[in-house]
């Protein structure tokens, strides 16, 4: 039953009253169509959702090789490519000035490949070289199709 006095026409002067009213009346008359028993054409076909595997975060750590860099493939292959965060681990910080940092170089369905550098600030331009080896890298993937 329609009440009058509603937060929607209350407000005078305000656009967003006659948009409330608009979605008020849309929800009503919606709610007033499934209760009939009858389909509504805006209502979509019923139908069941494809099986997804549970495809929870997994997670590794790597040692890099003489480039700096580090592939790791997944223990199941993803429909599509998952979402992946890496993380550097400096060996020796207080031996060296220089910064390390990862880039993820390549991400598939099925595993991903890593390089860590070595960077140095320098005014103008930055100084970046290969890590080398045994730079810990700490990988996680997350099925990027599936909100989390």
């Amino acid at each position: 039953m329609a009440m009058r006095g509603s937060p929607a026409r209350r407000v005078v002067g305000n656009p967003l009253a006659g948009v409330l009213g608009h979605l008020d009346h849309r929800a009503r008359t919606a709610a007033r169509r499934r209760t009939s028993g009858q389909p509504v054409e805006e209502d979509p076909p019923p139908h069941e959702a494809p099986p997804m595997e549970p495809a929870g975060p997994v997670g590794t750590v790597l040692l890099t090789d003489e480039d700096g860099r580090a592939r790791w493939t997944f223990p199941t292959a993803y429909g599509s490519a998952p979402a992946v965060t890496a993380v550097a681990v400096d060996p020796t910080p207080d031996e060296d000035d220089r910064t390390v940092t990862v880039a993820l170089e390549e991400v598939t369905a099925w595993c991903v490949t890593v390089r860590a550098w070595r960077t140095r600030g320098r005014r103008g331009s930055g100084v970046a070289e290969p890590a080398g080896p045994d730079v810990l890298v700490h990988v996680i993937a997350l099925d990027a199709g599936r909100p989390g």
